[in-house]
């Protein structure tokens, strides 16, 4: 079946606008309503979530289900394997510099305070000294569900976008985002697996970004765009963000040891890509 032949469905949630195409209609309602579920339940920007719940409980030994224990766990599974760049709990961080629940965009007076162990987990409950977020892992974790759906529903190809971030099945050419002009690719390469880039255009306000240093506590400023290719999403999506953040050398260097292809542009426009990452300059 070619590209052009499968339906094309979109609906703008998680903070940004997914496309599927799938080869079936009858199967849209399945994964949107996944979609909608992971959302509903880890959004930090909704108040009822149970990331916000958890959130408003410091300090406090909380009982979680087994999927957000697998979450926690995976989170710090990133952290150990990108030298601590990839970080959940820079919720403080993020709301000190306006990138709250409230959008406002001002940036607040004060520091937050770093903890050397803020996640401990201990059999079904967890506790958090700092706000954590999913921002830097949901989107791949929502596209590894749909793609675990619709395969248990026989299919075979598909493809799932949010922002970016994609799962696609099959053979699919996929475009790479100029980091400089939204409106054009700088080359494409051939998918069947997971992608996610991870840039500071798309959120950016005054002088800051989402994208921030764990060290440093600041928006990390040394490259333009990261792209991972790797088997799942949620691979894809941690570990774009973690060497963005991590900056240009470091994040090469946490690359290497990870299984994944990687292509990084600085803010110099100096390129690192590794071998396996083949890409068509347009």
């Amino acid at each position: 079946m070619k590209n052009t032949d499968f339906i094309s469905r979109e609906k703008e949630c998680i903070g940004t606008v997914v496309q599927i195409k799938l080869p079936d209609s009858a199967l849209f309602p399945l994964c949107f309503d996944e979609i909608k579920r992971i959302e509903s339940k880890y959004s930090r920007f909704i108040e009822n979530s149970q990331l916000s719940l958890l959130n408003s409980n410091l300090n406090k030994w909380i009982e979680v289900d087994d999927e957000f224990l697998m979450l926690l766990r995976k989170a710090l599974e990133y952290k150990e394997n990108t030298k601590g760049n990839f970080d959940i709990t820079i919720k403080d961080t993020l709301d000190r510099l306006g990138y709250d629940s409230k959008y406002s965009f001002k940036e607040k007076k004060g520091m937050e305070k770093i903890f050397d162990e803020p996640v401990l987990i201990k059999k079904n409950k967890v506790m958090i000294k700092s706000q954590i977020d999913f921002g830097g892992f949901g989107k791949g974790y929502a596209l590894d569900r749909i793609s675990e759906l619709l395969e248990e529903k026989g299919a075979k190809e598909y493809y799932i976008n949010a922002g970016g971030d994609i799962v696609a099945h099959g053979n699919w050419a996929i475009l790479l985002e100029h980091p400089d002009d939204a409106s054009r690719a700088f080359g494409t390469v051939l998918l069947n697996g997971a992608i996610a880039g991870s840039a500071a255009n798309r959120r950016r306000w005054e002088n800051s970004h989402h994208l921030i240093n764990s060290s440093t506590r600041l928006p990390q400023n040394s490259n333009k765009a990261v792209f991972v290719i790797t088997e799942h999403g949620m691979d894809a999506d941690a570990y774009a963000t973690a060497i963005f953040t991590a900056g240009f050398s470091d994040g090469i260097e946490i690359s290497k040891s990870l299984p994944i292809e990687v292509l990084i542009t600085s803010s110099q426009n100096k390129v690192y890509k590794s071998k396996g990452f083949n890409v068509s300059y347009l």
